[in-house]
């Protein structure tokens, strides 16, 4: 089985401000990933291709072009064994201060994640790129807290089942 899993925003703000934030990912100075989430450990960094995960999801960073797309190629370990491929965070230009943050998995389901994908793994990553985007829009301008992404009652016992 085949996934392609998108999740994009635009975002409104200057390049270097755009940039830096999506640079942050994976820092001690992240201002993308959810504080209410486990969080994403790269060793030794993302610059240097490192390799971690978030939770029980491994991946190891296959490239970096800073400011622009960092791409993570899953490991097979743990709750990422066989999901075969990659999932990246982008950023595209829109106009001069208009950009898209995007990101995808592009994946193969093989055994177990073909079984875990519909009913464990897509609900809980859905709810964590969208708080992620979140992030992304509140780190550059004001969000109106009714404008930010609730989670279902179907994730909340997810993430309670899980310890999330």
């Amino acid at each position: 089985m085949k996934v392609k899993n998108v999740h994009e925003r635009k975002i409104k703000g200057s390049k270097e401000m755009v940039e830096s934030i999506l640079e942050s990912l994976g820092t001690r100075n992240d201002r993308i990933w959810p504080r209410n989430w486990p969080p994403m450990r790269l060793k030794p960094s993302k610059e240097k291709l490192g390799r971690g995960g978030h939770g029980p999801i491994r991946y190891r960073v296959k490239e970096h072009v800073p400011g622009k797309r960092i791409v993570f190629e899953f490991e097979q370990d743990r709750l990422s064994r066989g999901l075969v491929g990659v999932h990246y965070f982008e950023l595209l230009a829109e106009g001069s201060d208009e950009f898209i943050v995007r990101h995808v998995i592009d994946a193969k389901l093989g055994w177990p994640a073909s079984l875990l994908w519909p009913i464990l793994i897509r609900p809980l990553h859905d709810a964590l790129l969208e708080d992620a985007l979140d992030n992304f829009e509140s780190a550059v301008s004001e969000m109106p807290e009714n404008a930010k992404y609730v989670h279902s009652p179907y994730v909340s016992l997810l993430r309670m089942a899980v310890g999330g």
